[in-house]
């Protein structure tokens, strides 16, 4: 007999839990998110930096400040969707995996 767990659920399985959750996001969370799932663990300059070029246009409208940065990856973390360390360079962001 078929379990039926919810088309949601599936997504998750497939595409991980950030995927899921993508659309609840702020404009700025989903550009750090976009930004991290094509370049790895990044420093928040290098952050800042990509979120100025024309493949992130679409999305990163407003994360190319630092405030706004800062205050969107912070949400990224209190939902357990990325982590941030703190090192040599500042701090350095990556998705939970």
């Amino acid at each position: 007999m078929p379990i039926d767990i919810g088309s949601t659920e599936v997504f998750i399985l497939l595409f991980g839990p950030w995927h899921s959750k993508m659309s609840d996001l702020s404009r700025n969370a989903q550009c750090v998110l976009k930004i991290l799932e094509t370049a790895g663990s990044l420093t928040t300059s290098e952050i800042l930096e990509m979120a100025r070029r024309p493949e992130f246009a679409e999305v990163c409208t407003d994360c190319a400040g630092g405030d706004a940065f800062v205050a969107a990856a912070n949400e990224l973390v209190s939902l357990g969707l990325i982590t941030k360390r703190f090192g040599k360079g500042g701090y350095r962001w990556s998705i939970v995996r």
